[in-house]
C-alpha cells in the first residue's frame, strides 16, 4: 500500500539534504520561459563555493531513478537517489518533476538523461509528446530539486521523444503525431541552445510490429542503429557463437547462443566500451529466467580478443539468479550488479577480465520502488 503524498513530503521536508552539487546548481533560475533552457548561472562569492568547501563536491555513489520514491505515487513522486555503493544506505535524494518517467516502462536509459555535472535531467513524459528540460536549483524550502525548465518547441503534426544527452548535445526521436510511418528521425541541438534548429543525425525504420528498431548514441557520439549496423561473429572457448555490433571499436549490443540458450544485452543498458559487454537470458518469462540453483550463470561478461574472431567468457552471478540490470563505474574498472534479491560487485582487469578468482561480492539487499517491475532503475556509478 502507497504512504499519501502528503505524508512523504512531510517527512521528505525534515531530510537533510546535502548542499551537494557545485554552487551553479543551487542557484535558481531567475526566469523560466517555455521553449528557452535556463543557462548554468556562475558561481559566485559569498556562498561558500571554493575547493575547501565540501557542499561544493557533487554526489557520488549509486544513482537510481526512484518511480514511488519512500513508498508514494510511482507517477507523482520520483527521484534521483544516490546510495553508499558499499552498504546501500541512502546519502542523497532529488525530487524529479512530476510525471517525468513513465512507472509501467522497463529497461529505460535513465542513465543518458542526466547530464554529466547533474545539472540537467531531461524526459519525454508520456502525455507531453515533447522533450522536457529540468534543472538543479534550490526551491523556497531549501532543497535541491529538479524543477522544470524548458519545454521544446515541438512542430505541428509531430511527436518528440527519447531524449538523450551526449556530451554537450541533447538528442531525441521526431516522429508523426498521426499516421503510419516507415521511419522516424534522429535528432540533436546543443545543450546550451536547445531552442536552435535541429540537426538530422539519422533515419531509424520501424519493426514489424511498428515498434522503432532499437538506436542508441554511441560513446564517440554517433547514431548507433541495432539493425542497421554490420553483424561481426566470434567463436568461444567451448564452441559458443557470439554476434557483435559495433561503434567503430565499442561493442553496442551482443547476442550469446551457448548450451541452447539465447544470451543478449540488455536493453537500454550502458554500454560498457571496447570488446567487453555483458549479457543475460533472451527475454522476461519466467521460463527464461535462471532458476538460481549452483551452476547456472545470471548473466556473462565477454571480452573480444584483438582479432575480434574469439572471446573469453566469465560467467556471472552463478547460482543468484538473473542480471535484472547492470552500471558499471567511469573508469569500467568494477560493475554492480543486480539480481531481484541484492547489488553485487565485479572488479575488471585492463585486459577486460574479472579481476580475481573470488571476483563477486555480494553488497546489499536490492532497493524497491512502486513502478511496475518494483526496482529503482540505474543512472549512474561513481
Amino acid at each position: 500500500m502507497h504512504r499519501p503524498r502528503s505524508a512523504v513530503r512531510r517527512h521528505r521536508s525534515h531530510r537533510s539534504h546535502r548542499r551537494g552539487v557545485a554552487a551553479a546548481c543551487a542557484v535558481a533560475c531567475t526566469a523560466v520561459l517555455l521553449a528557452t533552457a535556463c543557462s548554468t548561472p556562475e558561481t559566485t562569492g559569498g556562498g561558500g563555493s571554493g575547493k575547501d568547501d565540501p557542499s561544493s563536491e557533487p554526489p557520488t555513489g549509486l544513482a537510481l531513478l526512484y518511480r514511488g520514491y519512500e513508498g508514494g505515487d510511482p507517477e507523482q513522486d520520483q527521484a534521483l537517489v544516490f546510495l553508499d555503493p558499499e552498504t546501500g544506505e541512502e546519502k542523497d535524494a532529488f525530487m524529479l518533476p512530476e510525471g517525468a518517467v513513465d512507472p509501467m516502462a522497463p529497461n529505460l536509459p535513465v542513465w543518458a538523461q542526466f547530464s554529466e555535472d547533474w545539472n540537467y535531467f531531461v524526459s519525454a513524459p508520456p502525455e507531453a509528446q515533447t522533450v522536457q528540460i529540468a534543472q538543479l536549483v534550490e526551491n523556497e524550502e531549501g532543497e535541491l530539486v529538479y524543477e522544470s525548465a524548458a519545454s521544446l518547441e515541438t512542430p505541428p503534426a509531430e511527436v518528440w521523444t527519447d531524449p538523450v544527452i551526449q556530451g554537450d548535445r541533447l538528442w531525441f526521436a521526431s516522429r508523426a503525431a498521426e499516421g503510419q510511418a516507415a521511419s522516424f528521425q534522429v535528432m540533436s541541438v546543443p545543450m546550451d541552445d536547445p531552442t536552435a534548429t535541429p540537426e538530422q543525425e539519422g533515419t531509424v525504420p520501424f519493426d514489424e510490429n511498428g515498434n522503432p528498431e532499437e538506436w542508441t548514441v554511441s560513446p564517440e557520439g554517433e547514431l548507433h542503429v541495432r539493425e542497421q549496423a554490420p553483424v561481426q561473429s566470434a567463436t568461444g572457448p567451448a564452441g559458443e557463437t557470439l554476434t557483435v555490433r559495433k561503434s567503430g571499436d565499442t561493442v553496442m549490443n551482443a547476442t550469446l547462443m551457448s548450451g541452447g540458450t539465447q544470451w543478449q544485452h540488455i536493453r537500454g543498458a550502458p554500454v560498457w566500451g571496447g570488446g567487453t559487454v555483458i549479457v543475460t537470458p533472451e527475454g522476461s518469462e519466467p521460463a527464461a529466467t535462471p532458476s538460481g540453483d549452483a551452476s547456472t550463470p545470471g548473466a556473462h561478461l565477454l571480452t573480444l580478443d584483438e582479432s575480434g574472431t574469439a572471446f573469453e567468457d566469465t560467467p556471472l552471478l552463478v547460482g543468484e539468479g538473473r542480471l535484472h540490470q547492470y552500471m558499471p563505474n567511469d573508469n569500467r574498472d568494477e560493475a554492480l550488479l543486480q539480481t531481484e534479491k541484492a547489488w553485487y560487485r565485479v572488479e575488471v582487469g585492463e585486459d577486460g577480465l574479472p579481476a580475481q578468482d573470488d571476483r563477486l561480492q555480494e553488497l546489499f539487499t536490492a532497493r524497491l520502488d512502486a513502478s511496475m517491475h518494483g526496482y529503482p532503475l540505474a543512472v549512474r556509478l561513481t
